[in-house]
């Protein structure tokens, strides 16, 4: 009885998984179906305990009606699908047609073209570049580039936009002097003569990037190395936040340009941090003043089909925490659409058990509104040792994860705070105390020393500075309060 409340859930994932072994082509033989939509059909009439969602109402019709739906709409994809084709080739011919004439027009020294995330809107790095240029260089238009009008949007008020292949992001593209991104812009942009391109990345990277997956097969799976190469051969500068990332995008992106000692833009926030800065945040999850907040943010696997491994139960983890706790979980963005959040995690949302923030669009706001991070190899815990707040790593699978990928060095042995091996030993280092003992507090003092050694708080400043402004080039001053040099042989780049 005590468990009631998750019969709804049940019965619409039963009826989605019946559905979903119906349209598999692999999965029954042909002259099964029909036997296994009636059998089925008559457990989910059974087992019904409230309204039947819209896209389940195939169960409660005979076979041969849903047959007939399926044809159907088969039908109507093939259709829609062969008309975009012909809709998306006209444009490309009208766009290029349209670009190669203003690609004669002298670029404008006065226009900057913004995207980040593939399009998702003003985030990242990219969102703190554009504020420092509004602040520094107001004579200088900031435009960003979004995939669609849904995404449009989101976008805070004021903020000059252009769709994604539309006309207007054309002719902004094909005049734009400065191009700033956190993701290869498409390979349909030409870079002009004059024309300054700046890479932000995405953070620190501890698992195998570009060139580097060449020899991982697995983990390139989707990736087309070749061709981000050619995309990435177009960048002016990239921006580093450490000697080790400085070395890593070297080697993975063997191209033309120039590294810059800037630090990482977004993490100016967490630099400059002070206590309150979180409150905000807090109250707009709902999370009870006074609660002690643990983020925990996991990352993707390159060796479990669709990328999500359940490898923390998250009620039992939200129960050890206990009173005075609040645990808030953000999925990897790749993630978001995905089962994860079906198998739960939307579930354990609704019930209060915990905070589900994957769709917030700021990371930095739930680094601020935290009081420790919980991740496994996640690249948030080199930007979240900015904030000099605990930091504990769930390593059960680092064997798998390391192997599958490919890592430039042992995160487990050059950690930012205590490794639990076990979901028991993460329960444990939270019930005794030790997440934020001293020997936590020398691990993340080395960590920081190395990983968030230009971080200062002026990085979106100087790249404005230097790149848009033409000023002289300023060196970060190092950020760790202690430097720890790194040990020998823990970074496979030293010999390299």
């Amino acid at each position: 009885p005590e468990l009631s409340s998750w019969r709804p859930y049940l019965h619409h994932k039963m009826g989605e998984h019946c559905l979903d072994i119906l349209s598999k082509q692999d999965r029954l033989p042909e002259g099964d179906k029909a036997e296994f939509f009636r059998l089925t059909a008559a457990l989910f009439r059974k087992h019904r305990s409230g309204p039947v969602p819209p896209e389940l109402r195939l169960l409660e019709g005979g076979f041969t009606r849903y047959r007939l739906r399926r044809q159907a709409a088969r039908a109507g994809r093939e259709l829609s699908r062969r008309g975009q084709q012909v809709r998306r080739a006209a444009t490309v011919r009208v766009g290029r047609g349209w670009s190669s004439l203003h690609e004669h027009r002298p670029l404008d020294p006065n226009l900057a073209v913004y995207s980040a995330f593939s399009h998702r809107g003003v985030l990242g790095d990219p969102a703190a570049v554009y504020a420092a240029a509004r602040e520094l260089a107001p004579h200088i238009r900031g435009v960003w580039v979004v995939r669609d009008e849904e995404q449009a949007a989101l976008l805070p008020p004021g903020t000059e936009h252009v769709l994604l292949d539309s006309s207007r992001y054309r002719r902004v593209t094909a005049r734009a002097t400065y191009f700033v991104n956190n993701v290869n812009w498409p390979g349909s942009l030409v870079k002009r003569p004059g024309s300054v391109h700046i890479h932000t990345h995405q953070g620190t990277p501890l698992k195998f990037m570009a060139a580097d997956l060449l020899h991982k097969p697995g983990a390139r799976h989707g990736f087309d190395v070749p061709q981000m190469l050619r995309r990435a051969d177009r960048w002016d500068f990239s921006l580093v936040a450490n000697r080790h990332s400085e070395l890593v995008w070297d080697r993975a992106y063997p191209c033309h340009f120039a590294s810059l000692r800037t630090g990482s833009p977004r993490n100016d926030v967490l630099v400059r941090a002070s206590p309150g800065d979180g409150a905000a945040v807090r109250e707009r999850l709902g999370i009870p003043a006074g609660n002690r907040v643990v983020l925990y943010a996991p990352t993707r696997r390159d060796y479990v089909r669709g990328g999500h491994a359940d490898r923390l139960d998250l009620a039992r983890f939200a129960d050890d925490l206990g009173d005075g706790h609040t645990l808030v979980v953000r999925l990897h963005p790749s993630l978001a659409d995905g089962p994860a959040r079906g198998m739960g995690l939307a579930e354990l949302h609704r019930r209060g058990m915990l905070v589900d923030a994957t769709d917030e669009p700021s990371v930095e706001d739930l680094m601020l509104a935290s009081d420790a991070l919980v991740t496994d190899y996640s690249a948030l815990m080199f930007d979240y040792a900015n904030l000099d707040r605990p930091i504990v790593l769930l390593a059960d699978d680092w064997g798998a994860y390391a192997a599958s990928r490919g890592v430039y060095f042992d995160i487990t042995s050059d950690a930012p705070g205590h490794v639990a091996g076990t979901q028991r030993e993460l329960a444990w280092l939270f019930a005794s105390g030790s997440w934020r003992d001293a020997e936590s507090a020398r691990l993340r003092a080395g960590f920081r020393a190395r990983f968030c050694e230009f971080d200062d708080g002026r990085a979106a400043e100087r790249v404005v500075r230097t790149l848009m402004l033409g000023e002289r080039p300023e060196n970060p001053a190092t950020a760790a309060a202690v430097a720890v040099p790194a040990q020998a042989g823990h970074d496979v780049l030293a010999s390299s």
